[in-house]
């Protein structure tokens, strides 16, 4: 069957191979290992670039190696959306204790870590203690992955289609697609419980097994079409 395969990056990584040796992904060869005897007609990976700013980690740098791995692959196409970043009042901890006295580290002096809470308040109504965060929020890849998905089916390039998340936000965008594509069904990458709402809304359900992941990784370097090497990221092996 010409089958496409629609992969939620975030949903994936942080789902199956964050803090794994398999985060070196070949996304051809996953799809053609997960599903031998079709013919993968589309790949469309959906991700958003993460900010360098306050990288600390390089996670960035990490993510645009992989990135240039995966433009290699002729039939892999890559959607991205964007960070948002909002500042939001939260919850810290119920007590009448000054974040700086409740956690008691071990930093000195200890009016410099009490500065580091200067922005804490209290609520007058109960002993709620709030600190002003940064809340970043990844927008587009969900919506992009509907769209695509819809679009595909619709104008029949495909016969089969395959999502590999566990976002029940795409059991909308499912249900309609398979108005036009019968066989759509979805692979969680979640050890977890697979999302009820996508389970009501597909067709068929497959597991993301570690074994096909292991099965399924880049060489340790490849080349891109201009023959610059890409080699995998030392805190990946």
């Amino acid at each position: 069957m010409a089958t496409g395969i629609y992969i939620d990056g975030l949903n994936l990584y942080y789902g199956a191979l964050r803090n794994t040796p398999y985060r070196w992904l070949d996304l051809e060869l996953l799809s053609k290992n997960l599903f031998p005897r079709d013919e993968i007609v589309i790949i469309r990976y959906f991700t958003a670039p993460i900010h360098r700013r306050n990288d600390v980690s390089r996670s960035h740098s990490r993510q645009a190696l992989y990135l240039r791995a995966l433009r290699t692959l002729t039939s892999v196409e890559i959607h991205l959306g964007h960070f948002q970043s909002n500042e939001e009042w939260k919850v810290i901890t119920e007590s009448s204790l000054h974040p700086a006295d409740k956690f008691d580290p071990a930093i000195k002096p200890r009016n410099l870590f009490k500065m580091m809470w200067k922005n804490v308040v209290r609520s007058k109504s109960s002993n709620f203690v709030y600190a002003q965060v940064l809340i970043e929020q990844e927008k587009g890849s969900d919506v992009n992955l509907s769209t695509h998905l819809l679009h595909d089916c619709m104008t029949g390039l495909c016969d089969k289609a395959v999502v590999i998340s566990n976002d029940s936000d795409l059991a909308g965008a499912i249900k309609l697609s398979r108005q036009y594509v019968n066989e759509i069904g979805f692979i969680s990458p979640h050890k977890t419980a697979s999302s009820k709402h996508l389970v009501h809304a597909v067709a068929f359900q497959a597991y993301l097994r570690p074994e096909v992941l292991s099965r399924s990784q880049f060489p340790q370097t490849l080349f891109d079409q201009k023959g610059r090497a890409i080699s995998r990221p030392k805190k990946w092996t």
